[in-house]
Parts: structure tokens; C-alpha cells; sequence
């Protein structure tokens, strides 16, 4: 058995402190007041919080950032088993023990990113998977402006090889990127295209209409519900497409775009989704609505990392920092609400019976420093400074 000691635990409700947390063959056992343990007990493995923060590891749904960790430059590729075991302990830093990695489905607009690519990353994190530390998951992006390979996509739901999915689109005037010049900036800065490639892919392009993707929606949709994979719709933009996605099974409202979108989400059960260098900045950076602006109205019950995994454990603190929310409430935003969004009622809490998955944080002048972290009750990262 393991025991932690002398740390303030952060649960869903409260701070409590003066507490030990009692782990035994990897799940949580429960809490109690630390006086009634003896400590000389040679059974026990003691662990000394010093004083510090005990939160759940953080669960992150959304994050893209894997691609750029195999191909860091144009024509650079990184073995994908050094790749991932470099991320993963990046990520352990991070506090972050369960990943949702972004893989992109599909061939519009996205140099660099294919069907073949991303059939390519999910071998690749399912082979990594056998032996790694942290939990990874498999989130793919569904890009329904063409729909690509969506016979391949479904095979790879029923093998159940897909634990996450989000049916998403981008292009110019819709969704996130309304704004043409974020549209510019985002494709020319961050894709690597040329502003003539894209006024030829505007100028060419057929219009793109939701309602005419239903049917292939409704297909795959049909296939995820039947197997319990969460889905999530992306740059929700107003009441019809959200009112579309419910109904078609969609849970998770990824990045709204504006306020009526999160709060007409919200009014219909879904978990709304920020992303944390929003939430750092106080901005989106495609001049959206502000993800912090979304939080004070209560109207959002998640931030990832999107695509920098540090953000999260550092926006929940700046929330609580600047009295806009309370430690548990911050700390469920990255623990509790995308366990429970993403279908894994086993994570996202210090209660009995959990996965012990658990991180112990410092505060560096209101920045958050993760000094250990356990996966399944297994101490697997520690940062000391003397």
C-alpha cells in the first residue's frame, strides 16, 4: 500500500487538508485523517506531499501536437517509439496522464496531413501502447468537407481502435475562421502555404453546405453510438449546426466561436470544451470569443491543451489565482469533466475506487511545478531541486 501524506487533496467538492491519500494495487482506497495512520508501519510506502497540491492526473481531449513531435520540420522524421517516449515524459511533466492525440481525417487544406498519415500515427501510438507509461488515446479529427476514406474510418471504429472522434471542417468564412485574414494567417504561418495557393483554393472550391453532409454523418454517427465512442463537433458556430450534432449523438462542443453557440450547447447537455492557451492569452488567437470570457459566463466545462500540453494545469491555476474560480472547481475543468465527457468513469477524482492517477504540484510564483506524478498507483516521474 501506498500512502501520501502531508498535502492539501483537491477533490471535486473541497480542499482537504490534513489528510493522507491511501492507494493499494493501483486504485485509490479512499482518504482519511492522517493522525489515524501509523506511519512506522513497514507495509506502507510512504510518499511525502511536503505541503504541496494532490490533484487527479490531468485528462486532456484535444491535443495535436504528436504530429509535430514525429515531423518537428519539413522533410525531418523522428522514429516514432523515440518520438512518443520523449513526448510522454514531456507530457508527465505536464501532469498529464491521460492524452486524447489529435489525428487529422482527412486531405483538405492540411499539408502534411493525409489519410495515410494518419493511418500511419494510429500504428504507431497502438504498437507504442503496449509498453508505455501514460494512457494513450486515439482522437480522430473527421474532416466532413469531403469525407475521405470514411469506409476506412469505420473499420477502424469497430476494431475498436477509435476512442474519440469529432466531425470538424475549415474553411474560409465558416467556423473558426469567419475572419479571412485569421483564415490567411493560420494557412500561411502554421500549414506552410503560399497566400496564392490559397486565394486559388478559395476561388476553386464548391461552396460547403452542412446539411448536405447528413446522410455520411448519419452513417458514422450511427456506427460510433453503437460502439460508445464519444464524439465531438469543432468550431461550433450557431444554434443549427449544435441543434444538427445533438441529434446526432454529439456530447462534446469543441471551441466555440461565439457565445450564443456555447450557451445553446450548453442548454443542450453537451460539455463544452476551451482550449488552454485561450485561456492563458485571454484571446483567441483567430480573434473568436474569448475562451475566458466563456468561463466567467459558466458556460464551458473543459480546457485541453489544443496543442500545448503546459497549458492546462497553468490556466486552471490562473482561473483560481484571479477569483474567477475555486481550486476543485479549476482543477474538474482538466480532471473530472473530460473523464466524464470522454466515457472514463474510472479517472478524474480522488474518491474510492478510481485509477490512481495522481499528480502532486507546487506553487513558483503562481505557476504551477508538477513534482511527481503516479499512473495506476506506480510512481512514474519525480522532479526534485534541492
Amino acid at each position: 500500500m501506498k500512502i501520501i501524506i502531508n498535502g492539501r487533496i483537491v477533490r471535486p467538492q473541497a480542499i482537504e487538508d490534513k489528510k493522507a491519500l491511501l492507494i493499494k494495487d493501483g486504485k485509490i482506497l479512499g482518504v482519511c485523517l492522517q493522525d489515524n495512520i501509523s506511519l512506522d508501519n513497514d507495509k506502507f510506502e510512504i510518499i511525502d506531499a511536503e505541503g504541496n497540491y494532490i490533484i487527479p492526473g490531468l485528462i486532456d481531449c484535444h491535443c495535436d501536437a504528436l504530429e509535430f513531435k514525429f515531423h518537428p520540420r519539413p522533410n525531418v522524421d523522428i522514429p516514432p517509439d523515440f518520438a512518443l517516449s520523449c513526448y510522454e515524459k514531456e507530457l508527465l511533466s505536464c501532469g498529464i496522464t491521460t492524452q486524447f492525440h489529435g489525428i487529422y481525417w482527412g486531405e483538405v487544406l492540411e499539408k502534411d496531413r493525409t489519410v495515410k498519415v494518419a493511418k500511419e500515427m494510429i500504428k504507431n501510438i497502438l504498437n507504442y501502447r503496449k509498453t508505455s507509461v501514460l494512457n494513450h488515446k486515439i482522437f480522430i479529427r473527421f474532416d466532413i468537407s469531403k469525407c475521405e476514406a470514411k469506409d476506412e474510418l469505420m473499420q477502424l471504429i469497430e476494431e475498436g481502435k477509435v476512442n474519440l472522434i469529432s466531425f470538424q471542417y475549415h474553411l474560409p468564412g465558416q467556423a473558426q475562421f469567419k475572419n479571412l485574414k485569421a483564415f490567411k494567417d493560420y494557412y500561411t504561418k502554421v500549414r506552410g502555404w503560399k497566400e496564392e495557393e490559397l486565394e486559388k483554393f478559395i476561388k476553386d472550391s464548391p461552396k460547403f453546405v452542412l446539411k448536405n453532409k447528413i446522410p455520411v454523418l448519419k452513417e458514422v454517427s450511427s456506427l460510433t453510438n453503437k460502439f460508445k465512442v464519444p464524439i465531438a463537433s469543432h468550431d461550433d458556430d450557431n444554434k443549427q449546426k449544435i441543434y444538427l450534432m445533438k441529434n446526432l449523438g454529439v456530447r462534446i462542443s469543441e471551441f466555440p466561436t461565439n457565445l450564443e453557440a456555447a450557451f445553446f450547447a450548453k442548454q443542450n447537455n453537451m460539455y463544452v470544451v476551451v482550449g488552454g492557451p485561450n485561456v492563458i492569452q485571454g484571446k483567441s488567437s483567430c480573434g473568436n470569443i474569448s475562451a475566458l470570457d466563456l468561463i466567467k459566463q459558466k458556460v464551458t466545462d473543459i480546457i485541453c491543451s489544443d496543442y500545448y500540453p503546459p497549458s492546462m494545469l497553468l490556466s486552471s491555476i490562473k482561473l483560481w489565482r484571479q477569483e474567477i474560480l475555486s481550486l476543485p472547481e479549476a482543477i474538474n475543468m482538466i480532471t473530472l469533466n473530460p473523464a466524464e465527457a470522454t466515457g472514463l468513469s474510472n479517472k478524474g477524482a480522488i474518491s474510492a475506487g478510481k485509477e490512481a492517477d495522481i499528480v502532486v504540484f507546487r506553487l513558483k510564483d503562481d505557476s504551477p511545478e508538477v513534482i511527481k506524478v503516479l499512473v495506476g498507483g506506480r510512481m512514474v516521474y519525480s522532479y526534485e531541486v534541492s
